[in-house]
């Protein structure tokens, strides 16, 4: 005992050395970076975004800045790849997520500037086919609801929605649905694919040569590669497996109990319960993440487990090595060699805790195919494209500076100081008024800010699914705000 003791002291003592300490933040001088010569301002950023993506395991980040209207820095950082030989530059692509939300807004702001459409009349009335499931919700939902994300309509963006599930207009609700039924109807108005649509009406006249919602296949390859941290992708597998087999445990019961008036229940009663908490994990994920994530999930989790039993397997062997296998003190054995429990038990949690070691670790994802168009999520945009995007939002191309004007300022209030106007989220801070837009599909975080009274911005694209507080920090410091443009 007193071995298995001295095993549990080194492996946290190990632990304790190997997590690493959070850095701090560093407070935000007023004005930001936006005010420091650019010389400079290029200097430090180059200096400063290095070091905090080693601290915080990115491998992957692209950023451009805006000032008086125009980019005045862009460069990319790390390797966009996965095994690290392709440097990132200002226009390696990257997946920007919902930054395409805002994107597709201006798109559909340049058709009510056409008077193809109207902000607040019904938005499908000129469709042949209703495209939503609820015949109330095709008359009542307008633009406006989309882009102020009070159309009702939810955020399950992959199946199984096509209703609101509250009356349009009256609640903030985050929707990616409202903007696929918009995309919808934008492509059905212009009689041409929405890909097509928005490359002649935003992507196009604004110079977003490299950007697209879908991509030829050939170019997927050039898209910087996501991560994700490796206990993500375990708990996208065990956790709804553990909230489903609970579930069905308690019907197992109730039905052996009450239904079948027995008071004991046998293994084989739990069989279908097993067999339905299984099934209905992997149709989740498939549902949320679509065929390759489950690929994904399942297989980083078969690997998981081998490795698991193996580490156990190899710890055993070694605590029978040393003789920490036999009986426990003051205890006879009779017949064949009994195995002390508790030695099997130290073998399995230093197996464990050591795996914790590496759940922090970062581990590539599926790259999203090309032909995957989605007006909520699927933009593939570089950090030029989208600081040409910045200076046409602020110059009113496409949507002419009556309607820019009102983007930000005809918003729905959500908290103190945060809305969300025509497209793009809304925040007071030290200078005004501040439209922003975040991004976060698996494996990516990006944030846009952009600040129409200095007519200025950032975009901060990363391929890492933890380097949200990151982007945030990062835009805090050149726009001289406090991090914060994110819903509560």
């Amino acid at each position: 005992m007193h071995h298995l003791k001295l095993l549990l002291t080194v492996c946290l003592l190990f632990l304790a050395w190997a997590v690493p300490a959070q850095s701090a933040l560093p407070g935000t001088q007023e004005g930001g970076m936006l005010t420091w010569p650019r010389a400079e301002m290029a200097r430090a950023l180059s200096l400063y975004i290095p070091r905090r993506m080693a601290e915080e395991d990115v491998r992957a980040l692209s950023v451009a800045v805006i000032a008086d209207g125009e980019i005045v820095f862009e460069q990319g950082y790390g390797r966009a790849d996965t095994f690290g030989s392709e440097p990132v530059t200002a226009n390696t692509l990257f997946e920007a997520a919902s930054l395409g939300k805002s994107v597709a807004a201006v798109g559909a702001l340049s058709m009510v500037r056409e008077g193809a459409l109207d902000l607040d009349m019904p938005l499908g009335a000129k469709l042949t086919e209703p495209w939503l499931g609820d015949g109330d919700d095709h008359q009542l939902i307008t633009l406006r609801h989309v882009l102020t994300h009070t159309s009702g309509l939810t955020n399950f963006i992959r199946c199984c929605s096509d209703e609101s599930w509250t009356a349009p207009g009256e609640n903030f609700s985050y929707s990616g649905v409202g903007y696929m039924y918009m995309g919808h109807v934008m492509a059905a108005h212009d009689e041409k694919p929405f890909e097509s649509v928005m490359r002649a009406r935003v992507l196009g006249p604004l110079g977003m040569a490299s950007s697209g919602y879908g991509l030829a296949e050939p170019l997927v390859a050039t898209v910087a590669r996501g991560f994700v941290p490796f206990y993500q992708v375990q708990l996208a597998f065990f956790l709804p497996l553990l909230l489903l087999s609970v579930v069905s445990a308690l019907l197992t019961f109730l039905v052996v109990r009450f239904g079948l008036n027995r008071l004991k229940l046998e293994p084989v009663d739990f069989a279908p319960a097993v067999f339905v908490s299984l099934v209905g994990t992997l149709g989740l994920i498939w549902l949320l993440l679509g065929g390759w994530g489950l690929l994904f999930v399942l297989g980083s989790v078969i690997v998981y487990l081998l490795l698991f039993f193996l580490g156990v397997l190899v710890l055993i062997t070694a605590f029978a090595f040393l003789g920490l296998l036999g009986p426990a003190d003051g205890t006879l054995s009779r017949g064949g060699q009994q195995t002390n429990p508790a030695a099997v038990a130290v073998a399995v949690g230093l197996v464990f805790a050591l795996s914790l070691l590496i759940m922090g670790r970062n581990t590539p994802v599926p790259a999203t195919a090309g032909d995957v168009i989605n007006p909520a999520s699927s933009l593939r945009a570089s950090a030029h494209d989208l600081g040409l995007f910045v200076e046409g939002v602020l110059r009113g191309d496409v949507i002419g500076s009556e309607l820019r004007d009102r983007v930000l300022v005809e918003n729905v209030p959500i908290e103190a100081g945060i809305g969300w106007g025509l497209g793009f989220g809304t925040r007071e801070g030290k200078s005004g008024l501040t439209g922003w837009q975040w991004g976060s599909n698996p494996g990516f975080q990006s944030l846009m800010v952009i600040d129409p009274k200095r007519r200025a911005g950032i975009v901060v694209l990363t391929n890492s699914s933890t380097a949200g507080p990151l982007v945030q920090e990062i835009a805090g410091h050149v726009m001289g705000e406090t991090p914060g443009w994110s819903l509560p």
